[in-house]
């Protein structure tokens, strides 16, 4: 793309913007109003010396740098883009409360400031995209701990740029300067390739889905229907610690294949479903801990679900069936920020699955660092039992592997196809250690085991 193109006032949207335009309310001039997709959003807990003016100028010359902060979305009759408006920045919001950590866990003051700040979404024609809020305690019991939060709309930024953009505050803060990992959005404009070569990519995709038709194939768990509700909804959730073995078994297999931690649980999951469907099972998935940079080191609202195919033909043996389904997503075509929605519609699918790996500290300076709240810490922002709601998947589940040799899961589940996550995750369990401990087992003899 040209730098005259790259220039302009408007541009053309990508990715998961173009959702949010379909999805969300618009004014009548056609910009969008408000996105109904959840917040991007992080919180982190801060030990050590900050200096609020600091971290407040730092924010602010970030907030002002990113350049897709300050570009909104409105349909056109050249269809979805964005365009261009004044750059604003962000300006951190200092809080103080008598307490921001209670019993080991978010204070109740504090629950009842975030919640808003990371569940209520912004009006996009007159409220800013995003806060940033520092949260200090008064009370001396909290030891000095802070807590630093970021909460932006999904319509400019998805949660890979987010946590791009917040090592990106850090190093400000550090230096005084501005720097960033990745790319911003007018950078990813003018690396796209000629249209041809994106046509020719998502062409690839369409022929990679097409033996795949929607959703795929039946789920047949003890109890559920073996035929597909219309449309999907999540009225089950699972939320919690899975056994030690797994995340040892994971390990165990990571070693030995040379994948990532990531890639093996993604397979094995696959595999788990395939065991019990009628065929093997494609993923929906955001690809989140082995996602390559081009997609997604890019400060944007780029990252666009995808399917994890089987491996084809099917491998005999359970090691074998893992290793190929992670050689076979690695190389999977690139979207180059578009949609491969474009292509064939991804929803709904049997089963979605995301890997998050562990928060890595983010060192503000000397003697201070901010390390991601863990879920358990977070949990009094969560009260009541969530609604039930449309899904894209009949079950998605979302692996988390915040602290070292346990991997905890969230599922939201279609109680029509899956009564209980129990069978599920008894069948992901046994495909893990299959996978360590006898990688030769025939896939067939793994089946009747779970049978």
């Amino acid at each position: 793309m040209s730098a005259d193109d790259i220039g302009r006032a408007t541009l053309p949207a990508y990715g998961m913007p173009v959702r949010g335009l379909a999805n969300g309310e618009t004014d009548a001039d056609g910009y969008l109003r408000r996105n109904p997709a959840d917040m991007a959003w992080n919180l982190l807990r801060v030990s050590g010396p900050v200096d609020a003016a600091r971290l407040a100028e730092a924010v602010e010359r970030v907030t002002l740098a990113t350049d897709v902060l300050h570009l909104r979305l409105r349909t056109t009759d050249q269809g979805p883009c964005l365009e261009r408006q004044e750059p604003v920045p962000v300006k951190l919001e200092v809080v103080d409360l008598p307490a921001v950590v209670s019993d080991g866990r978010l204070s109740p003051e504090a629950a009842a400031f975030l919640a808003p700040v990371f569940f209520d979404k912004p009006d996009l024609r007159s409220d800013p995209v995003g806060r940033v809020c520092l949260l200090r305690a008064a009370d001396p019991a909290d030891q000095g701990e802070q807590l630093l939060a970021f909460s932006f709309d999904h319509s400019v930024i998805d949660g890979w740029a987010l946590g791009l953009m917040v090592r990106a505050v850090a190093g400000s803060y550090r230096s005084g300067d501005y720097t960033v990992r990745g790319r911003g959005f007018e950078a990813f404009l003018s690396d796209l390739p000629a249209h041809r070569v994106r046509e020719e990519s998502l062409a690839r995709w369409r022929d990679l889905l097409e033996p795949h038709p929607l959703p795929g194939p039946a789920m047949r768990l003890p109890g559920g229907e073996p035929r597909r509700p219309e449309p999907f909804v999540a009225d089950g959730t699972f939320d919690g610690a899975l056994p030690d073995q797994l995340a040892t078994d994971i390990a165990a297999v990571a070693t030995r294949t040379g994948l990532s931690r990531a890639e093996v649980l993604f397979a094995v999951t696959a595999l788990a479903a395939s065991l019990w469907a009628d065929g093997p099972q494609p993923l929906l998935s955001l690809r989140h801990g082995h996602a390559r940079p081009e997609d997604v080191l890019v400060i944007g609202p780029l990252v666009e679900p995808c399917v994890l195919l089987p491996p084809t033909p099917e491998p005999l043996g359970v090691g074998a069936w893992i290793t190929e389904h992670c050689h076979a997503n690695r190389q999977l075509p690139p979207t180059y920020g578009m949609s491969i929605r474009e292509v064939a519609p991804l929803a709904p699918r049997n089963v979605g699955v995301n890997v998050l790996p562990p928060a890595r500290p983010v060192v503000l300076g000397p003697g201070a660092k901010a390390t991601t709240a863990t879920r358990d810490f977070l949990t009094p922002l969560w009260s009541g039992e969530p609604s039930a709601g449309p899904s894209t998947a009949a079950v998605w589940i979302n692996y988390y592997m915040d602290r070292p040799g346990v991997v905890e899961a969230t599922i939201t589940y279609d109680t029509r196809v899956l009564p209980e996550p129990e069978p599920l995750l008894d069948a992901v369990l046994a495909v893990a250690a299959a996978a360590a401990d006898e990688p030769g087992l025939p896939v067939t003899v793994m089946r009747a085991r779970l049978r």
